[in-house]
Formats: C-alpha cells, sequence, structure tokens
C-alpha cells in the first residue's frame, strides 16, 4: 500500500486554500497553518477582479486565460454564488491610444471583447449617470469575495479530514533527511512530506531552515466596501478615477488605483470618502451609498510582477506559491502545483514563473 503524502500549506488565503484542496483532491492529507484568521490577509484586502485582460507577455496571458476557465469550473463544482459572479467587465480607464492598444492587444490574443459606444453601455448600464464614449466589454470576466471562497474551500478541505490551524506562527522548516520535512510553530511541531509556502506579501522573509526570501516589491492599497444599496451595477466598472463592482448582498466594493501603491502619508479616511463620493456621482438617483469599511493591506508582487509558482532554490521538497492577482490564478495554481508535487507532472504554463529566475540573477 502506497503511504498518503502529507502536506503542510503555510498560508490560507485563495492560492493556499486551492492548494489545499487540489492536494487532497490527489489524496494527499494536508495541514493549512495561518498566522492569523483563516481566509488570508491579501485575500482579505482585494479587490476580486478575475480577468486576463492585462498581462504582460504572452506566457502570464496562457496563465490567466486558462486561469479564469479554472475558476469558473471551480464554481460549478461548489456552490459560490454567494461569493462570487460573472457579470463581464466593462473598460474605459484610459482613453485614446491607450484605448485603442489595449482593444489591439486583446484582440490580437483572441480574447472575447467588444468596443462598445455610448448607447450600448448605457443600454447594459441604465443606472450610471454619464457614459463614455466608448468601454471595452469584456463578457466572460468575473469577480470574488476572495476571503469568503477561501474560507468556503477550506471548509470543504476540513470536512474531508484535513486539519486547519488558525493563529498560529510557523518559526521554521526543518529538513529531516530522508524523511521529510517538520514545520516548526508556537503551538508544535508537524511532520510531512512537502511544505508550500503560500505566504504572500511575508514571503519576503527568510524563513528558518529554508535560507532564501522571494524578492519583493509589494504594494500598499486600499479597498473600500460600502453598505448593500438598491441601486443596482450590472458589471465591473473600471473607469478612470475609481473601480468599482457589486457584491451578491448589494454592498459595493471599491478602489481608487487598482494595482497602484498607496502613498502612506495618505489620509486613508479622507481618500475613502472621496471614493465614496466619485461612485455616488457616477451612479443616477443620488443612491445613499455610505461607507462600511476601510480595508488597507499590502498586496504581495514579486519583484519583476510576475507570479513565483514552484520549488524553493536549495530546499528540497519546500515549494513557494506567491502572486499579485491571487485572486484569478488561485484555483488554477493550487491544481497545477498539487499535480507537480504529487503526481512528478510539472505544467508547461508554469515554466517561466519558477523561483529559480530570482536565484540565477
Amino acid at each position: 500500500m502506497t503511504a498518503v503524502a502529507k502536506v503542510v500549506i503555510v498560508g490560507s488565503g485563495i492560492i493556499g486554500a486551492s492548494t489545499a484542496l487540489a492536494c487532497q483532491d490527489l489524496g494527499a492529507a494536508v495541514t493549512v497553518v495561518d498566522q492569523g484568521p483563516l481566509g488570508g490577509l491579501a485575500s482579505a484586502n482585494s479587490f476580486g477582479w478575475i480577468n486576463a485582460s492585462f498581462a504582460e507577455t504572452q506566457a502570464y496571458f496562457d496563465l490567466r486565460s486558462a486561469a479564469v476557465t479554472a475558476f469558473r469550473d471551480l464554481g460549478q463544482r461548489f456552490d459560490l454564488q454567494a461569493h462570487a459572479s460573472w457579470p463581464g467587465t466593462l473598460w474605459w480607464e484610459d482613453a485614446g491610444q491607450d484605448f485603442e492598444a489595449q482593444f489591439a492587444s486583446l484582440t490580437a490574443r483572441g480574447y472575447e471583447a467588444r468596443c462598445l459606444d455610448h448607447d450600448e453601455i448605457a443600454a447594459l448600464e441604465p443606472n450610471l449617470r454619464a457614459c463614455p464614449a466608448h468601454a471595452l466589454f469584456t463578457p466572460m470576466e468575473g469577480a470574488a469575495q476572495a476571503q469568503s471562497v477561501a474560507r468556503s474551500l477550506l471548509a470543504h478541505v476540513a470536512r474531508r479530514g484535513g486539519q486547519l490551524c488558525p493563529e498560529r506562527q510557523v518559526t521554521a522548516v526543518r529538513s529531516r533527511p530522508g524523511a521529510g520535512h517538520i514545520v516548526q510553530t508556537n503551538a508544535g511541531d508537524l511532520p510531512c512530506d512537502f511544505v508550500i509556502l503560500a505566504t504572500g506579501a511575508a514571503a519576503c522573509r527568510d524563513l528558518a531552515g529554508v535560507g532564501w526570501a522571494l524578492p519583493m516589491a509589494n504594494k500598499r492599497g486600499m479597498i473600500v466596501q460600502t453598505r448593500p444599496v438598491q441601486t443596482r451595477i450590472h458589471h465591473i466598472l473600471m473607469t478612470p478615477d475609481v473601480h468599482f463592482r457589486q457584491n451578491p448582498d448589494g454592498s459595493i466594493v471599491a478602489g481608487e488605483i487598482f494595482s497602484g501603491d498607496l502613498d502612506p502619508s495618505q489620509d486613508a479616511p479622507a481618500l475613502a470618502t472621496a471614493v465614496i463620493a466619485r461612485i455616488r456621482q457616477k451612479l443616477r438617483g443620488q443612491p445613499d451609498v455610505s461607507l462600511a469599511e476601510v480595508k488597507l493591506g499590502e498586496r504581495p508582487v514579486p519583484l519583476d510582477g510576475l507570479p513565483v509558482v514552484g520549488a524553493v532554490p536549495g530546499a528540497p521538497g519546500v515549494f513557494l506559491a506567491v502572486m499579485h492577482s491571487g485572486v484569478t490564478l488561485g484555483p488554477l495554481i493550487g491544481q497545477l502545483l498539487a499535480e507537480e508535487i504529487l503526481q512528478g507532472r510539472p505544467s508547461p504554463l508554469l515554466s517561466g514563473f519558477r523561483a529559480s529566475r530570482f536565484a540565477e540573477a
């Protein structure tokens, strides 16, 4: 009888949760450890846009495009309607040549996108007060409350015997020659065969026993959430001064600059108030859009901006999964990483996103 592989995943955001699920699907015994509550910090502070619209390279586009499909498949497997939706995106953040260049890029890559005029936009979004002259419509895109999705996946993992360890600090990973690893925590040791680090922004900090830290260029960000409103927004709206969308419960989630870096000297409450005002100005009927929560967090961004997935250099049996756009990529990355570790099947989709690119620099 083949021994059951034991996998410890450090980090319980959408990437860690997806990886735990995929490893369990392949027969592994999984333990998920997080220094905070289940669901992860970055996932809790994410705008949640599921898309492949912006990718610096063809390889990254291919990965993101496959990831959108993987997320849809996940939604068919589990009842995620309360946590994720697929309304499509209307994008007019840029204009002129930049708008045309984005449309041309999507078209050249075979991405489903249409350029809509003012009247077509107004028909799709009747509650917009002033529609732009043009917008790009990408109908296959979606949005998710990433922390809620992660917690839903983790609950499923737990029901099937997985071990969940929130509020537990990992202090070191120790190799046992010929016998896997010991993940040391402040509440005891966890023996395992493989360790997966899905630690987000914290990946820049060297973990004792691993001997390597990922070069990171993390960015600060702010996400605003409103109380539920009756005014309906039917799509994800990416405008020049605010990005916003509506959750299934009617609350609106917004960010000022989706991928920007928040100035630490910025008055966050004042900025949140300004974001709310921008949303209110864009909607008809002066809707009662009121602030419910301001989320300040650090976006995990590897130094070159691209995902890092796979073996940690010089640490056999230890793997890494860290990236911005974890919401889009999480379900696919979990599946591909589980297949690589447990079945010895590395995916060509990951060939350009290995940690070794930094070790060789």
